[in-house]
């Protein structure tokens, strides 16, 4: 969940961050639909209390906080009572950053979001390297000391050069019957740190998967797993790239610049699933291969946010050869992962940093 903030000042704003929260500071007031399902808080500064109704209907499925900041002989109380009546929570002036995270928390204790331990990879076109950024985060969040599990879930390639013992095809008859048991994920290739199931080598059997197989084995991984790390490949005709966008708890999408033409449509297709761009994190594969749109401009034109960008390398094994710089970046970013799905605490970072 993400928390949207219009009119509130950096330091706590910088509070809200180190708490674990994914914040967007806005300089105006959002669209409706990038704010649905998220919590957006809004000043007085901003939006004052003779507009409170009209700002429930225009965000009638957002969870809306109202910061009032005056702080006259008047009191409070009566525009903390319009704000119940409205279904707004309310923060009266001379609230804390203590004060604000906590009533973040006491919101999103209270709406009991249902959540998984999966991660979702998706590419925006064959080819794209989104398995390698779901092996590459694999081995590195298996070097935290976390038990990964990579699953292979893109229906249209294997992810695996060779034909190995264990599949995702190989495995169907148990996970049809719904048999998996603790020693089956025993039997997956171990590869730098992680168990690895390589994806479908039958591809005429690629769109006769069903969601509630795909569904079986995931819940069975996460049972076996601290992180369950799937693949779901770059093509939407299959049951599992449809499981994986509407279950993963964080959604990765690997791409680059020149394939704006296919991320527009994918995030249409997305959006009939009531996903929007900044429900994903962007991956940039090869960021340094010389485009008229740049990653950053991309990103902006989508309205989604950069996780990562990935140099371009000549040709490879299945560990990218990253340098040290790189590792550390990618290390950051998995320290942040992790905090989101709650493994590890969040750390306090130093004043004034972004």
């Amino acid at each position: 969940m993400k928390i949207f903030c219009l009119g509130m000042d950096q330091l706590t704003i910088n509070d809200i961050k180190n708490a674990g929260y994914t914040v967007v500071t806005q300089t105006v007031l959002p669209d409706p639909l990038q704010t649905e399902g998220h919590i957006f808080i809004v000043t007085s500064d901003i939006t004052p209390v003779s507009e409170l109704g009209e700002l429930r209907t225009r965000y009638k499925n957002t969870t809306l906080i109202y910061m009032f900041l005056n702080k006259g002989v008047k009191g409070y109380q009566a525009v903390h009572m319009l704000c119940e009546t409205l279904s707004i929570y309310f923060l009266p002036p001379r609230t804390t950053a203590a004060g604000i995270i906590e009533k973040i928390q006491f919101i999103v204790e209270e709406e009991g979001e249902a959540s998984s331990n999966w991660i979702g990879f998706f590419g925006s076109g064959p080819g794209i390297g989104c398995t390698t950024a779901a092996k590459l985060f694999a081995r590195r969040i298996a070097a935290t000391g976390q038990r990964v599990i990579l699953l292979g879930l893109d229906l249209y390639d294997p992810g695996y050069d060779r034909k190995a013992v264990i599949s995702l095809d190989r495995l169907r008859p148990r996970i049809t019957g719904k048999m998996l048991n603790d020693d089956d994920f025993e039997a997956f290739i171990k590869q730098e740190g992680y168990l690895y199931l390589p994806g479908n080598y039958d591809f005429l059997s690629a769109q006769d998967y069903q969601e509630d197989e795909i569904q079986y084995l995931l819940a069975k991984a996460g049972e076996n797993a601290d992180v369950v790390i799937a693949d779901f490949g770059s093509i939407p005709e299959s049951a599992a790239w449809y499981v994986g966008m509407q279950s993963s708890a964080l959604r990765m999408m690997v791409t680059h610049p020149k394939h704006q033409y296919r991320l527009e449509p994918l995030l249409e297709l997305a959006g009939q699933l009531d996903l929007h761009a900044h429900d994903f994190n962007f991956i940039i594969n090869r960021c340094n291969v010389e485009e008229m749109l740049s990653p950053k401009n991309m990103a902006l034109r989508l309205g989604s946010e950069i996780l990562l960008e990935i140099p371009y390398y000549p040709p490879f094994q299945d560990s990218l050869p990253m340098g040290k710089k790189e590792l550390q970046l990618v290390d950051g970013k998995v320290q942040s992962l992790l905090v989101a799905l709650g493994l590890v605490p969040e750390a306090r970072k130093k004043a004034g940093f972004l």
